[in-house]
């Protein structure tokens, strides 16, 4: 049987601490662990900049960070990553805390050994699976595999976050599908629906991967991220009409697919709620159908 191997990240400044436990990691007898050490929260941050990690083994007290603010800047830094937390608290209400912040478990120092290790870091594995699971039914649709209108709300604010951190500029492109009513009306909401997966499919070929990518309900669509050039925005759309014009060509498919789009832009120097982006992109929108005759 072939022993899978695990990064780790041991946050941890007491070097003799930090010795016992790259020990027991070493007995583990079922996973290999590669282990990576670090003594501060900048160290720590650092490194998850700059490597991939599988797993965080994390004391709360450093050199440069107390207790749950640790915790907290970690799984800032690193959310897709589970977290077991180590502390030398015997009370145990700081671990369950830190379980209520996002940690995966949490174990007392002297109170475990390399099986006890062993069994928390891969009970983190599936917690974090069941977690992420959990919260991807909750936020992606499930017909076209986008994120939903929750999954908007909740995610608009990191793109502009970015924007704002790179002084960069954000778009936000409002699309909605030409004769939607018409395809299911005439060919059946089976043919609704896979317009909505096709056209869903096209979004994420013409967009870069860290777009955000969502379906608000119906036949509406949004399309938000950085410009990591300018014309990005612009460059994308292209890329979309092109794919949509050849697979509209005659006798290609039943039915055309169609959309009409709106774009709004916002920086650092031009911020704007995100209620008055989309009411931009919206009348931009209506005015892309009313100069293709599609007035909805």
């Amino acid at each position: 049987m072939v022993r899978q191997t695990y990064n780790v990240l041991l946050v941890e400044d007491a070097p003799l601490l930090a010795r016992i436990t790259v020990q027991m990691l070493k007995k583990a007898p079922a996973h290999g662990y590669e282990v990576t050490l670090k003594g501060t929260l900048k160290a720590a941050l650092g490194a998850l900049r700059t490597a991939e990690f599988h797993v965080i083994l994390l004391d709360l007290n450093l050199p440069d960070s107390r207790e749950l603010a640790t915790l907290v800047a970690v799984a800032e830094a690193a959310p897709e990553m589970p977290i077991v937390v180590l502390t030398a608290n015997h009370g145990h209400e700081i671990g369950y805390q830190a379980i209520k912040l996002g940690a995966q478990d949490y174990l007392v120092k002297g109170d475990f050994n390399y099986l006890s290790l062993d069994r928390a870091i891969n009970y983190s594995f599936e917690r974090h699976r069941i977690q992420r699971t959990l919260r991807e039914l909750a936020v992606v649709d499930e017909l076209t595999g986008l994120y939903n209108r929750r999954g908007f709300n909740t995610l608009h604010l990191d793109v502009a976050h970015r924007v704002r951190e790179a002084n960069g500029t954000g778009y936000l492109c409002y699309f909605d599908l030409d004769r939607f009513k018409h395809i299911n009306d005439e060919l059946g909401h089976g043919a609704g629906d896979e317009a909505l997966v096709e056209f869903a499919g096209h979004l994420r070929a013409a967009f870069r991967r860290n777009s955000l990518l969502v379906r608000l309900g119906g036949d509406e669509f949004l399309a938000m991220g950085m410009e990591r050039r300018v014309g990005h925005a612009e460059g994308a759309l292209e890329i979309l009409e092109a794919m949509l014009a050849e697979r509209n060509r005659p006798g290609v498919c039943p039915f055309p697919l169609e959309a009409s789009v709106g774009v709004a832009y916002f920086d650092r120097q031009r911020p704007a709620a995100i209620e008055e982006l989309m009411a931009a992109a919206d009348a931009a929108l209506y005015r892309h159908k009313e100069s293709r005759h599609e007035i909805a």
